[in-house]
């Protein structure tokens, strides 16, 4: 379905810390000099400040530092290194670290995976607030890793994480609401989640929203708006899209002015952009 894949990116690969530095990183304002210097790739800097401010005991500090160690961005990867600063800022409540310590264990990195331990510390990082660690928990729970599977708990940390805007969530939500599992079955409020997590750019959400808007299942027949949907799939390399908006285009439903226009409207489109969660850390 797509989800391992956003899983592991969320993880905090190097990957991810690298993209951070074209624009994908929060800051908070200009007085945090940690990340300022992050920001403009001075990392030797951004260490200093952050072992000074992690030594006096700033959780936000710790996370950073961990999560450089982590990647091995600035550093050499210590995962020793990023536990023990982890569980430091994780002792002080800060959601982040106990949502990393979560995925660590889940993945298994330095050791063998504890889905346990994993479960542990994603609920005590949902319960502060934390959707990364909501989604996972019910990625946890849906899959059943350690455990029977639980979808009505899938469903309700599905829906704490999409209520703070996460595409992957918001479209295993839908997928569970569609089909009634884990909760009463409703179609409407499927193609509300699959609309909030295809306008994300979320690929499978955007094909199973194309599909029902040309079906007319669970929101009116829109032949328009589910061949746009669907090419926007396509554009995402999904096969399966590109056959099914081929169909329409075979079934002769809309016209050679109105396939021109939603072409160019899919040519122009450009996803919206989730909000960032804690801006005295890097996300």
């Amino acid at each position: 379905m797509g989800h391992n894949v956003i899983r592991i990116l969320r993880s905090g690969i190097v990957a991810t810390a690298m993209l951070g530095l074209t624009g994908s990183v929060a800051f908070a304002a200009d007085s945090d000099a940690g990340l300022r210097a992050f920001r403009q790739g001075d990392y030797n800097a951004a260490i200093r400040v952050w072992k000074a401010d992690s030594d006096k005991g700033d959780k936000n500090a710790q996370y950073n530092l961990g999560f450089l160690y982590m990647n091995g961005v600035g550093v050499n990867k210590d995962l020793d290194e990023a536990i023990r600063l982890f569980q430091l800022a994780a002792g002080q409540g800060h959601p982040q670290a106990e949502y990393r310590l979560g995925v660590i264990r889940e993945k298994g990195w330095g050791s063998a995976p504890n889905y346990g331990e994993a479960q542990r510390w994603y609920q005590m990082a949902a319960d502060a607030g934390d959707p990364e660690a909501a989604e996972s928990l019910a990625q946890l729970y849906e899959e059943g890793y350690g455990q029977e599977p639980d979808l009505k708990r899938a469903v309700q940390r599905y829906r704490q994480a999409s209520d703070q805007g996460l595409a992957e969530a918001q479209y295993r939500l839908a997928m569970l609401l569609e089909h009634g599992q884990g909760t009463t079955r409703d179609e409407a409020e499927a193609v509300k989640w699959y609309t909030a997590s295809a306008e994300q750019g979320n690929a499978q959400a955007q094909q199973r929203l194309g599909e029902m808007y040309v079906s007319g299942k669970g929101v009116p027949q829109d032949m328009k708006k589910g061949y746009l949907w669907l090419t926007l799939a396509t554009k995402q390399n999904l096969r399966s899209a590109e056959k099914q908006r081929d169909q329409v285009l075979k079934d002769k439903k809309l016209t050679f002015d109105e396939v021109s226009t939603l072409e160019a409207t899919a040519v122009r489109w450009k996803p919206k952009l989730a909000a960032a969660k804690n801006p005295a850390i890097i996300q």
